[in-house]
């Protein structure tokens, strides 16, 4: 493939996929825009397809550039278009009637010869040398509806237009509420283009929590959960930061602090902060809008941990992010046991491409070097600790050595700062160690480790 087409598609898909914004059931009439017009579709749950048409040739794209090996949509995309270039985005699906479409029935499908596969067109990027990223829908409408209207395995996606919010609730109903749809598309004319779907809710396992809510370092801040995939073996899935109230954050603070573990893997929050972690015992309701397995960059991949006393990096799995994570409660009712906060939770709504985990084994980190400072003034103490681990990772997915810092004083806005340095080259990391007590530790600081 060309490398600048191969651009152009994860271009593509990184920049629309942040074009849609998502959008819960329950929050159409005060999170949808007012527009004159909508555009209503049902969301087809398949792969990002691209059809692209040079001269005779035409070919079928993911945003990767990987190959869609079907002769009858190619053969197809050959007869409909009828101009030497164009470059169309679609949704290819496997297409069971009366049944809603499903991501993961694609991936078992496509392979089959006896398999119904379709193309839901929805967008154009290039039609007769001409582009048409940024055009106007309706102009692009018209060509995608004048090159595939009476096509039956390709396809325009089928809209509606609708003129108010109050309708989109009753389409939203009816499709997803009633007919079991995975959600419905709104787009308004020039304007944003809306993902709704029901709400999702998993029951994970926490791993761990770090503070500082508001710089308010007496405060949860966030939590990071994951799936239990075996025994005593984690996939990380993600973090969530909102849904707690106040009171919340007092009490779960306290609550975490009495069960936290050591760990010699670092997963760092949003704002970079390591977590603590804690015993895996207790299990968490999340709400999300949307769940997804690949982005911009290619396939999820996240943590696998393992815990015996100590959470430990086994290695890096595939994974999803939840879009929009919001925590519901803690689930006093639930255990962390394998059906009730394993990944089959995941998997019946989203593949993996490979859900069978299979950890590799990893050794254990080294801590080769630390030093700890304290400093008192007028009965205020200050803390500085220095850490460097060799990870003996033998994998290109994290690096050799790791330099901590940790940096503690009672008297700044913003009490506990941390930071963290990498290098594969363990001279580069002995200097960074160096250079930065050099700089940090002056007159009145006493070393104590």
């Amino acid at each position: 493939m060309d490398e600048s087409l191969l651009n152009q598609l994860k271009a593509y898909k990184s920049f629309q996929s942040s074009k849609y914004i998502p959008v819960r059931g329950d929050e159409i009439t005060i999170r949808v825009f007012e527009f004159d017009k909508y555009y209503v579709s049902t969301k087809v749950d398949g792969h990002l397809c691209f059809i692209f048409k040079k001269n005779k040739d035409v070919h079928l794209y993911n945003f990767n550039g990987k190959s869609f090996n079907r002769d009858e949509l190619i053969s197809e995309a050959t007869k409909k278009i009828s101009v030497s270039s164009a470059l169309f985005v679609g949704e290819i699906y496997h297409y069971n009637q009366g049944k809603r479409t499903r991501s993961f029935d694609l991936t078992k499908a496509i392979s089959e010869s006896n398999s119904v596969i379709k193309i839901g067109i929805f967008d154009l990027i290039i039609y007769d040398d001409k582009n048409f990223e940024t055009a106007n829908w309706l102009d692009k409408k018209k060509i995608i509806s004048g090159v595939f209207s009476e096509g039956d395995i390709i396809h325009p996606i089928e809209e509606i237009e609708l003129s108010s919010r109050k309708e989109i609730v009753n389409e939203f109903n009816q499709r997803v509420n009633n007919n079991n749809e995975e959600g419905i598309i709104v787009r308004g004319l020039n304007g944003p283009t809306f993902k709704i779907k029901p709400t999702l809710t998993f029951d994970f396992v926490v791993l761990g929590y770090a503070m500082g809510y508001s710089d308010d370092f007496s405060l949860l801040k966030e939590l990071i959960f994951g799936v239990l995939i075996k025994e005593n073996t984690f996939l990380v899935v993600g973090k969530v930061s909102t849904g707690f109230s106040i009171d919340q954050r007092k009490i779960f603070s306290k609550q975490l602090e009495k069960i936290k573990v050591p760990s010699k893997v670092i997963e760092t929050s949003g704002v970079n902060v390591p977590f603590t972690m804690i015993k895996p015992v207790l299990v968490a309701e999340i709400e999300s809008i949307d769940i997804i397995n690949s982005n911009s960059n290619g396939i999820i991949s996240k943590s696998v941990l393992f815990f015996e006393k100590e959470f430990l990096k086994l290695n890096n799995s595939p994974s999803v992010s939840l879009i929009s994570p919001v925590f519901k409660g803690l689930r006093e009712d639930k255990k962390v046991t394998e059906d009730q906060t394993g990944i089959t939770q995941i998997t019946r709504i989203i593949e993996l491409a490979n859900s069978d985990v299979e950890p590799k084994s990893k050794s254990a980190s080294d801590l080769i070097s630390k030093e700890l400072y304290v400093k008192e003034t007028r009965g205020v103490k200050m803390v500085k600790k220095y850490f460097i681990w060799k990870t003996n990772s033998g994998s290109n997915n994290y690096p050799d050595y790791v330099f901590y810092k940790i940096d503690y004083s009672p008297t700044r806005s913003l009490k506990l700062q941390r930071e963290i340095k990498v290098s594969n080259n363990k001279d580069q990391i002995i200097n960074i160690f160096n250079k930065q007590i050099e700089t940090d530790i002056k007159k009145g600081w006493n070393k104590i480790s």
